[in-house]
């Protein structure tokens, strides 16, 4: 018996041993297996998750009323495509165009091109030439070409405008366009012809004599032409000396006093934006003449002098009075000298005279001097407007008996000769109140034969 029990122990050890190996296989055998699911499910996650995507999506069809999905394409991932169903169900047929939700767009009416011609920018003369610039107005679908028979900007305004160069005033040319596209081509032209306006053409400048002296006056002379017969206009200009009337042709030109080379430009205008511009070079020399002098009285311009009352009436040519009149109202004397034969004359010196007055009443208790001016009113009888002329004080007199040698009135006169004027012209009137309001003239008369210009020149 006790064989028999120890006997039948030993076999039950042996069965927990192998009990226990199997255990340690089972167990290592299901985590290599956990693994490989594992590595499977990263390896084919993106068809596994399409998979039940396309599950979901059939799920939710069917339960809004459709059918599940029972063939459907999925990626595996490697640029494959699998079947795993198809959402269209047996009795369900496939839907119409008619039927789509979105109506296919309506393809746009093609048009075909239209063109118009109009001047872009009118006839400009750019050195020499008469510039046309056209632009072509076009309309079509698809947008045309544009194409031109000249276009001498090269393309440089674009395709839509051309240019055209004319060369003299007889030429023309016809400008065409052409627009093209896939529905037509049309033309358009326009006839261009010389509408540009000739800058004047400055053949010399000529002063009139071959030889100039310092401190003289000459005359100088531009020859010129305008093809378009426009009215010129001048300006001249000079680096010495100077010029009587810088907007005439010719001008005079009084030379300055120091020998030497000297420009005389001018710049000829003809109204329509050209100009032509020329210069010369002059040479002024000295020379030594003998001058005699010559003492001249300067004769009167009849007819242009007298008196004015302000307000009142103008007295022309009658006797010269300063002072107020019996109706209250201030009066001035006007004379006129003729001086047109003088231009080129050097006056050394000038006397002015007034004497043999009529003395009316003494203007001197209420009036302060007689004042000497010299003005300008032209080639022409005194005004009632000449009353008020700005005039140059030569000098005052408290006396009726005058004799003028004031330095003033040498270089007034001289300044008139060398301006060409023709006419020295003198105003006198009194400084102070206007009138003593007492009906009575009170005043200074001078006749015109006792009023004397005498002058030393050299001419």
């Amino acid at each position: 018996m006790k064989y028999e029990m120890r006997h039948a122990k030993k076999p039950e050890k042996r069965s927990k041993a192998k009990f226990s190996r199997r255990k340690i296989a089972a167990i290592t055998l299901g985590s290599i297996a956990g693994v490989a699911v594992i590595v499977l499910c990263v390896l084919y996650f993106q068809v596994i998750f399409s998979f039940i995507s396309s599950k979901i999506d059939a799920l939710s069809n069917w339960f809004s009323g459709g059918s599940p999905v029972e063939n459907s394409e999925i990626s595996d991932g490697a640029g494959e495509t699998a079947i795993v169903g198809d959402n269209t169900p047996d009795n369900m047929e496939e839907e119409s165009p008619e039927e789509s939700e979105e109506e296919p767009e309506e393809e746009e009416e093609k048009k075909a091109p239209t063109i118009e011609l109009e001047i872009y920018q009118n006839a400009t003369l750019e050195d020499g030439v008469c510039c046309w610039r056209v632009r072509a107005v076009v309309t079509g679908d698809p947008i045309p070409e544009i194409d031109w028979n000249k276009d001498e900007s090269l393309g440089s305004f674009g395709e839509a405008i051309a240019q055209v160069n004319l060369n003299d005033s007889g030429e023309t040319f016809t400008l065409i366009a052409t627009a093209s596209n896939s529905e037509g081509t049309v033309t358009d032209s326009i006839d261009l012809s010389w509408e540009c306006n000739s800058k004047p053409q400055i053949k010399g400048i000529s002063p009139s004599e071959d030889i100039l002296y310092v401190g003289e006056q000459y005359e100088v002379f531009v020859d010129v032409s305008d093809a378009d017969n426009d009215v010129l206009s001048f300006s001249w200009s000079v680096t010495g000396g100077s010029i009587v009337d810088n907007t005439v042709n010719p001008i005079k030109w009084n030379t300055p006093d120091t020998p030497d080379d000297y420009q005389v430009s001018v710049v000829v205008n003809d109204g329509h934006g050209n100009t032509a511009e020329s210069s010369a070079a002059v040479y002024v020399g000295e020379v030594t003449v003998e001058h005699n002098p010559e003492n001249i009285t300067i004769p009167k311009k009849a007819g242009e002098g007298g008196y004015i009352e302000f307000g009142g009436g103008t007295h022309i040519g009658s006797d010269i009075y300063a002072g107020d009149s019996d109706n209250n109202r201030p009066c001035s004397g006007f004379i006129s000298f003729d001086i047109s034969d003088l231009g080129g004359s050097i006056v050394e010196s000038a006397s002015l005279t007034f004497s043999g007055a009529s003395i009316f009443e003494d203007p001197l208790e209420f009036l302060k001097k007689l004042n000497i001016n010299v003005l300008e009113w032209g080639a022409e009888p005194i005004t009632q407007s000449d009353f008020e002329l700005d005039g140059f004080l030569i000098a005052s007199y408290d006396s009726p008996n005058i004799t003028c040698n004031a330095s003033g009135l040498k270089g007034k006169l001289q300044e008139a000769i060398n301006g060409g004027k023709s006419r020295f012209q003198i105003r006198i009137h009194f400084s102070g109140l206007y009138t003593d309001d007492d009906d009575q003239a009170d005043g200074w008369k001078y006749s015109q034969a006792s009023v004397v210009l005498s002058a030393t020149v050299v001419r």
